[in-house]
């Protein structure tokens, strides 16, 4: 009956038979942010991180990305977060301007910057509805925090409050099946999401393009468009 069950289960999703030793998991907030960093600074090819939003005072977080990107030439970074919430707080500091300077100082090749946007919000309901209200309408909420064959699944996002007193789950997976499957994810979504691009003679520091490139129209032109 069992057998029965997960066959039916692989039409849905896949299923990764992994070992216990290759699951890790954390206990704090602290012990998260600590592996988090470690493991970026040990990743020799690519980085992939989608969270919600990356706290506007993250800048240890950002420095310890440069410095593995400097010793690294061959490592690329792929960020994706939300576009409402990771543009908040703009012209001042939001995610989209504090992760801007990488892509100027290691190019597009090396690092790109992406930001979702639901296709649930344009027009007058964009134009009109308060920030923090919009994000009601939907956000990209994906934690995955990729290092070559390693991935922290996990519901914390990238900020002070998650790093030091908001407990929340951290798993650890050494597994490079696993760890594929979701840069792919995160690949697929990043194909559908806005490219953030420095602007430094701007107030905001940046600008939010929809390439031609992508899978889609952008949702704030044809919403039925992306959708379908």
């Amino acid at each position: 009956m069992l057998a029965a069950f997960t066959e039916e289960l692989d039409k849905i999703a896949p299923r990764f038979d992994i070992r216990g030793d290759q699951v890790e998991v954390l206990r704090t907030p602290s012990e998260f942010y600590e592996t988090l960093k470690d493991k970026i600074r040990k990743a020799e090819k690519h980085i992939f991180l989608s969270t919600l939003y990356i706290g506007k005072t993250e800048h240890e977080l950002i420095s310890v990305l440069a410095e593995a990107l400097r010793a690294k030439p061959e490592l690329k970074l792929s960020v994706l977060t939300d576009a409402l919430r990771g543009t908040r707080e703009t012209p001042s500091t939001c995610s989209a301007s504090l992760l801007a300077p990488l892509i100027e100082e290691f190019g597009p090749e090396r690092v790109e910057i992406r930001m979702y946007h639901t296709p649930n919000l344009t027009g007058l309901r964009k134009k009109y509805v308060p920030k923090r209200i919009n994000e009601g309408w939907g956000l990209q909420h994906m934690k995955l925090y990729g290092m070559d064959d390693e991935i922290i699944m996990s519901g914390a996002n990238l900020s002070n409050d998650y790093f030091t007193n908001r407990q929340d789950r951290y798993h650890v997976f050494s597994s490079s099946e696993i760890t594929s499957y979701f840069h792919k994810l995160h690949s697929g979504v990043s194909s559908l999401s806005f490219l953030v691009v420095p602007s430094p003679s701007t107030p905001a520091g940046y600008t939010l393009v929809w390439p031609t490139s992508n899978d889609a129209p952008s949702p704030l032109i044809s919403s039925s468009g992306y959708i379908t």
